[in-house]
């Protein structure tokens, strides 16, 4: 700040962006100085410099592993579009882990599937294993015990909700939002007396959703249903056994029809 009057400096004003100008983004990056932001997903962090001798960088096979086990977790979860932050937390669980169990030949095949389906259920993305077993090559089985033994290995609990799978068969068949928040009611019912425990969560979600489509009229078919979840016909119809008594013998969710019912006559009225 300046005294126009004398030239006095008032008060200095710390300015922190770059002391150049840049008025294309080629002229940006001719003038930018600094690198990439750090990320977990580089066996670097992407901090070191470039240099055309290769082995100077990789200094041993930890080195040469991290970088086939984090860009198989990079490749994977680009090709199920998942978020960064999913694949940024399976990098930093491999970082996590014991040179025993990254040095385990059999373990060492299915690491990358396994450590971003660990990931996918601390971020309570809902994405099945069969999902991942169709970009990793990885057996279904092989992802979902290697999962397990990793969470054992770390002290991870984790677990996806129930209405993220609501949502996202919700989503896949353009149903509307009565649909999600009636069959979110009739899974807060099940799980209140225990129905849920034990059981296949996308299954109990998709039967929810059918249950709810039904009852709001909306038209849903079981065999799509049964799809979209990626679960059995015949798990979904034992599901429905179970789930329609609730339906039934709940008063709020029979009302929650007459509600929109009348919602709907008074719009056609309007």
């Amino acid at each position: 700040m300046i005294c126009l009057d004398c030239g006095c400096i008032v008060d200095k004003i710390i300015y922190a962006g770059p002391e150049w100008r840049a008025y294309s983004y080629g002229d940006r990056l001719k003038r930018e100085r600094t690198g990439a932001p750090i990320t977990p997903l580089l066996h670097d962090l992407g901090i070191s410099s470039k240099s055309s001798d290769r082995s100077f960088l990789l200094k041993g096979g930890e080195d040469r592993l991290m970088i086939r086990v984090l860009s198989e977790i990079y490749r994977i979860s680009s090709s199920l579009n998942l978020p960064e932050a999913v694949a940024q937390t399976a990098a930093i669980l491999f970082r996590k882990i014991d040179k025993r169990l990254k040095r385990s030949r059999k373990l060492c095949k299915a690491l990358p599937a396994s450590l971003l389906y660990l990931s996918i259920k601390i971020h309570g993305v809902p994405r099945s294993v069969e999902e991942i077993t169709k970009f990793s090559g990885v057996s279904s089985k092989l992802v979902f015990k290697y999962s397990l033994k990793l969470a054992a290995a770390l002290n991870i609990k984790s677990s996806v909700s129930i209405d993220a799978y609501i949502s996202r068969i919700v989503n896949a068949l353009r149903l509307n939002g009565e649909v999600e928040n009636l069959a979110s009611s009739i899974c807060e019912k099940a799980s209140e007396l225990g129905l849920t425990q034990g059981r296949n969560l996308r299954a109990i979600a998709a039967a929810s959703v059918y249950l709810a489509a039904k009852n709001l009229d909306a038209k849903v078919s079981q065999r799509s249903l049964a799809k979209v979840a990626e679960v059995g016909l015949s798990t979904l119809r034992r599901r429905l056994k179970e789930l329609a008594e609730i339906v039934r013998s709940d008063g709020d969710i029979r009302r929650s029809k007459q509600i929109s019912d009348e919602e709907d006559k008074s719009c056609r009225k309007s």
